[in-house]
């Protein structure tokens, strides 16, 4: 089952499905996918080990971006290269870049030519590579699925507005958080969870995700303000987001999608919050005056970060009708981010998100509260609360991303070689390798990855 709505029919935006006939799809389309998949998972695999042999190193500190590096990337054809640069520069010196006028550069290579870029661009020998990485430019200058490759060699978040201007007041919003004396944001988090009752997923992201993070966030000795179920209204988030300071805002509900509207409209509602009762909160909602300012805003649903041209479930779904012509950034944190008195990063996901991403469809109603599937989440509140820099809650779904490559490149070699086995064991095993794969790859940071909640004491 996938958390996402269209609010036009308030309709699932795709049906469940079987197993069976989920792997069945997925194997008649792996010769033709089989290779490209096997392409990122050598990237990915080249990079996890020349990030681990960096890690190793015993001077480094990772939780300090001034030891650990810090670089910007734009694409080699952005008309307004120059300008981004500029305007980055106050950033890029705050953060010890020592030549803040050369950037990494991307030249729209295909995919089966990020290895050769990373090797030739980010660790080529003698040069020391920068751990964390912020990509200036929409996703049609630089693809999601580049940034989630990238992300296995470094720590990657991404800045795409609509203007220049949305691009300075985010840098000056940061600068000024960071030289400020007093924190921002309190010890604190604020969990959304809507609740439209079983079957829909929702009822087990509330359950199953939610409840289990804010139990182990109490017991951490963290203060947790919990809106669930009823209480997970479009007017009690926006009340909390502007009177309340977490550092951390996780928001997991359905995101909206309208499958057959115009490329306008899908980029003004893709990824809209869909909470209790129905209501909308979209880009349009967020006021002009201090909202989140200085959290971290991580958000689990459908295309929350942003709306790929083509699905990666498109061989099941038979089509590309959920998506549209063109990659984009869904506009809730382009307005988050740009917003002066707003968030310093947001952590959102590409496509439709999965209840397999955290609960086992087998036993959905576990008796337990805790399942090893939730982990990569856990760990990502873990680490921005900790804290750290933003780029590092991803390195336990970045690890999830790695293993299910490998795992997707080995069912394709055994289908060629005619030994993959025909039952239904063997179906849920493709499935869950599949989806758990895909979900990972597709959980984005938007942001300067560098940056941190500054909390205080509540």
């Amino acid at each position: 089952m996938a958390l996402g709505l269209n609010p036009d029919t308030n309709r699932p935006l795709v049906p469940p499905a079987g197993e069976e006939a989920f792997a069945r799809a997925l194997l008649r389309t792996i010769p033709d996918r089989g290779e490209e998949i096997s392409t990122l998972a050598m990237a990915r695999s080249a990079g996890a080990r020349f990030r681990g042999l960096v890690e190793r190193k015993p001077t480094l500190d990772l939780g300090d971006p001034l030891a650990a590096g810090w670089t910007y990337l734009v694409a080699d054809d952005d008309p307004q290269r120059a300008e981004i640069a500029q305007v980055l520069r106050p950033l890029a010196i705050q953060r010890g870049m020592t030549q803040p006028d050369r950037p990494l550069t991307f030249g729209g290579q295909p995919a089966d030519e990020w290895l050769d870029w990373m090797t030739d661009h980010f660790w080529s020998p003698g040069t020391e590579p920068a751990h964390y990485v912020l990509i200036a430019g929409g996703p049609d200058l630089v693809p999601f699925h580049f940034q989630a490759v990238l992300g296995s060699a470094a720590s990657v978040g991404r800045l795409a507005f609509d203007s220049l201007a949305d691009l300075q007041a985010y840098v000056e919003k940061i600068l000024r958080l960071e030289r400020e004396t007093r924190p921002t944001v309190r010890r604190e988090a604020l969990m959304f969870a809507t609740d439209r009752g079983r079957p829909d997923p929702t009822y087990y992201s509330r359950r199953f995700m939610a409840e289990p993070i804010v139990s182990h966030l109490e017991g951490s000795g963290f203060t947790v303000n919990a809106l669930k179920g009823d209480h997970a209204t479009a007017a009690a988030l926006l009340t909390a987001l502007t009177q309340q300071r977490p550092a951390v805002v996780y928001a997991a509900s359905h995101g909206a999608g309208r499958p057959r509207a115009s490329a306008a409209e899908q980029q003004h509602l893709n990824g809209a919050v869909i909470c209790s009762g129905d209501e909308l909160l979209t880009a349009a909602d967020i006021p002009d005056g201090p909202v989140a300012e200085g959290s971290v805003v991580l958000q689990f649903g459908c295309f929350s970060a942003g709306t790929p041209a083509r699905s990666d479930y498109a061989h099941w779904l038979g089509s590309d009708r959920l998506n549209t012509t063109d990659d984009f950034v869904a506009a809730l944190p382009k307005r988050l981010l740009a917003h002066p008195r707003g968030p310093i990063a947001f952590i959102g996901h590409v496509d439709l998100t999965w209840l397999h991403a955290f609960d086992d469809p087998d036993a959905p109603d576990l008796d337990q509260a805790w399942h090893p599937r939730l982990a990569p989440f856990v760990s990502a509140v873990d680490s921005l609360l900790a804290p750290l820099p933003v780029g590092l809650a991803m390195r336990a779904m970045n690890k999830r991303y790695d293993v299910g490559n490998a795992q997707l490149a080995i069912t394709f070699d055994r289908q060629k070689r005619g030994t993959l086995p025909d039952n239904p064991k063997a179906y849920g095993k493709l499935v869950r390798a599949f989806i758990t794969r895909s979900d990972a790859q597709n959980y984005l940071i938007m942001g300067d990855p560098a940056v941190y909640p500054r909390m205080w004491e509540p």
